[in-house]
């Protein structure tokens, strides 16, 4: 690719609106240090996909089957039913291999085929393509466009557990803006997200229907940062979003539109690499358009991190809190709070063990004076364990067990769902 076309394809990308993954600036750093213990690689021991030379790129290709046994696929209390389910996962990945810049595109594809249940079938795909445009060192623009077409899990809090199975189209795209001046840097971020939801009549009894579920969602923030030390770095940000329903009132008479704030405060801190932990506090505010809404406010507060006390041992916990959209006729929305932890563990370059446990409260507000509202309070728990074990860099096949769980105040929406899976794959 010649260097005037080159440019040209990444100012396409900075002036775009795209989602995605953005990466940091090219600092250059020198090389880490071997902690004591750490083993030495041996040669011939890496099994990480090479991918197919293209140019300036390289072409990563996977493809995935996985056979699975769930012992309850509606995700009810009583009266389960139990199947196998044929996945299989296709994807490619164009990734760039400039020295600056940054472009990649990629698209996946999730089909699920199941033994008994037929209605239960998906077919789930994904394609965009991100980038980051470099103007100087520790200053870039970033973005990226993609476009899903899923299902709802009917395990998800919005879904219901008969009918036909709920799936919608998702455009995501978003923008950004990166610049640090010596020790003080500054980010701004804007997001779009488009659900349309494909039309059904499973909605029941206190639960809107999918076409009152359309809608388009905007987020825009700002954050200013100070590094008072190496690894060291504390932040303010504030942010807004509106979200804006396809149809101003839906079928019950309800206008579910809504604009919110926030505002963040927090620290980023490297202990010498071994630990990364970024944690941060704040307000969060979302106003209905709806006087029955009103408003649904309250602290928010994170965690992100990263602990590696072993070469091969990696520890990732995290805290998450959100306001979500909710179906249910009698509540205005729900806080999401989740707290879990992420373990990848190395046993040998070629056996990776991963696994992982998640606790959700799913806290709802009931709406003013809706009739039969009550404070609706679901918990969420789930477990899951795998091995991957990769014969040759190119070729992959292990077992994972995945266990989840929902205990809720509503009457009947309790259940317990245990996921046996075999994978086999390969990828170059």
């Amino acid at each position: 690719m010649s260097n005037i076309a080159r440019t040209g394809v990444i100012a396409l990308v900075a002036t775009a609106l795209v989602s995605a993954t953005w990466t940091t600036g090219q600092a250059q750093t020198p090389p880490p240090q071997p902690r004591p213990g750490d083993p030495e690689p041996r040669p011939g021991e890496s099994y990480d996909p090479r991918g197919i030379p293209l140019g300036g790129f390289r072409l990563f290709p996977v493809l995935e089957l996985i056979e699975q046994y769930n012992t309850n696929i509606f995700g009810v209390d009583r009266g389960k039913k139990d199947d196998f389910v044929t996945l299989i996962q296709p994807s490619l990945e164009l990734r760039s291999n400039w020295n600056n810049h940054m472009l990649n595109f990629f698209a996946s594809a999730g089909f699920g085929i199941y033994s008994k249940y037929s209605t239960e079938d998906f077919q789930d795909f994904r394609v965009g393509f991100n980038g980051r445009l470099d103007i100087q060192r520790n200053w870039y623009v970033y973005g990226g466009v993609q476009f899903n077409r899923l299902h709802e899990d009917r395990t998800d809090p919005n879904a219901t557990s008969f009918g036909k199975l709920s799936k919608y189209n998702q455009t995501t795209a978003n923008v950004g803006y990166y610049q640090k001046f010596n020790r003080l840097s500054v980010k701004l971020d804007g997001r779009f997200d488009d659900y349309t939801y494909l039309r059904n009549d499973s909605a029941g009894l206190g639960t809107i229907s999918s076409r009152d579920r359309d809608r388009s969602e905007y987020t825009e923030s700002l954050r200013l940062a100070y590094e008072f030390m190496d690894g060291y770095e504390v932040w303010v940000q504030g942010g807004l979003n509106q979200r804006r329903y396809s149809r101003r009132v839906d079928s019950g008479g309800v206008r579910r539109s809504s604009d919110g704030w926030e505002v963040l405060g927090g620290a980023t801190l490297d202990f010498g690499g071994i630990t990364q932990l970024e944690v941060f506090g704040g307000y969060r505010d979302q106003n209905y358009d709806d006087s029955r809404f009103g408003h649904l406010r309250g602290a928010m507060f994170g965690l992100t991190g990263t602990w590696n006390p072993l070469v091969p041992l990696f520890v990732k916990p995290y805290v998450k809190r959100s306001i979500e959209e909710t179906v249910s006729t009698t509540h205005i929305g729900y806080w999401a709070t989740s707290f879990g932890v992420n373990v990848d563990y190395d046993m040998r370059p070629n056996i990776k063990v991963h696994s992982g446990f998640s606790y959700t409260i799913a806290d709802y507000k009931k709406a003013k004076g809706a009739v039969g509202a009550f404070n609706r309070k679901d918990d969420y728990i789930t477990f899951e364990i795998g091995v991957r074990y990769l014969p040759t860099e190119n070729f992959f096949i292990g077992p994972s067990y995945q266990f989840s769980t929902r205990n809720s105040n509503l009457s009947d929406t309790d259940f317990a769902r245990h996921i046996f899976m075999l994978r086999i794959g390969a990828q170059l």
